[in-house]
């Protein structure tokens, strides 16, 4: 391969809480590579040497007249959504690969970066909440494939977390192995390591394997943390924009949220593993722009209780 380099992922984690169980099935998601609205994506096929081989099918987005693809190791092609194999030597290896295309009469250009293992994931947040709980995590491989038993075809995965084989997110039957894709919720904070194992049961001994080191915040060491990033202004007027009053924790945790009146008056009160709230009541009405006052207490007792006071600021959509 003429260019390959070092794969590496920096994974600083704002992620989701949700309370559940450890782990849950990651299917629903339109990954497009897990960058929205690119210029091009890619689908890893099934092969019988993992361990050595990847082959990608490239697809451009649908509103652009594809010029020539440049494969990065020599290889190109001018069809509009090739097929491309790549040897690889390390299951770390990358590779850029860039499109050439037309988009309303401008001749452009567009590169990524490609992860060339089978056995390479990401590590995203919770799709369902947003970026509340530093915990709760989803593995995707690289397949990219739903967690159905009708399309992993022949491949075999096996999750491995900080050393132990990981239970549960199983097909049935258990032979058909692990899903591709999976949930996850750590139990402590530190640094963690995940492994993904690869394999075609046509030929088991030929294996790709990947393996990714994150650290998990925070590390409660038996000291209680401080609720940090408190927003003391929020806009809950339906733009989309800082529409929700919320607070990052571990997403383990137990929390206790009032919202009182300046005159003390209880308008709100939820208990939950994650602090949102989104500028209503507790019979669900809106309440007017003005200031107030917000109690957060952690009744697991990992976290110091926080007060103090936030603007709603309805502003102009």
């Amino acid at each position: 391969m003429s260019r390959t380099k070092a794969f590496r992922i920096s994974i600083i984690a704002t992620l989701i809480a949700f309370s559940g169980l450890n782990t849950a099935n990651a299917q629903g998601d339109v990954f497009s590579n897990i960058e929205g609205d690119s210029i091009f994506t890619w689908k890893l096929i099934e092969g019988t040497n993992p361990a050595s081989q990847s082959t990608f099918n490239f697809i451009p987005r649908s509103n652009i007249t594809v010029i020539s693809w440049n494969f990065g190791d020599g290889g190109s092609s001018t069809l509009a959504s090739p097929t491309h194999t790549y040897t690889y030597s390390n299951w770390s290896d990358s590779i850029t690969v860039t499109l050439s295309y037309t988009l309303d009469g401008a001749n452009l250009t567009h590169t990524r970066e490609l992860p060339l293992s089978p056995a390479f994931f990401w590590v995203l947040p919770d799709a369902s909440i947003g970026r509340l709980s530093t915990f709760k995590r989803r593995f995707i491989s690289n397949f990219q494939l739903q967690n159905e038993n009708t399309a992993i075809g022949n491949l075999h995965f096996e999750w491995t977390i900080d050393g132990s084989p990981l239970d549960g997110n199983a097909f049935t039957p258990a032979t058909l192995g692990q899903w591709p894709n999976i949930y996850y919720t750590f139990e402590t904070g530190g640094v963690h390591q995940i492994k993904l194992v690869v394999y075609n049961t046509a030929n088991t001994s030929n294996t790709a394997e990947f393996t990714q080191t994150i650290f998990v915040n925070p590390d409660f060491t038996g000291v209680k943390e401080k609720l940090t990033n408190i927003p003391n202004v929020f806009t809950p007027n339906g733009d989309g924009v800082n529409d929700v009053f919320s607070v990052q924790t571990s997403g383990t945790a137990r929390f206790n949220l009032r919202i009182l009146s300046r005159s003390g008056a209880l308008l709100y009160q939820n208990e939950s593993n994650f602090i949102t709230w989104d500028g209503r009541n507790s019979q669900g009405n809106d309440l007017p722009e003005g200031i107030y006052y917000y109690i957060i207490e952690d009744i697991s007792g990992l976290y110091e209780s926080a007060t103090g006071f936030v603007y709603i600021y309805k502003g102009k959509k």
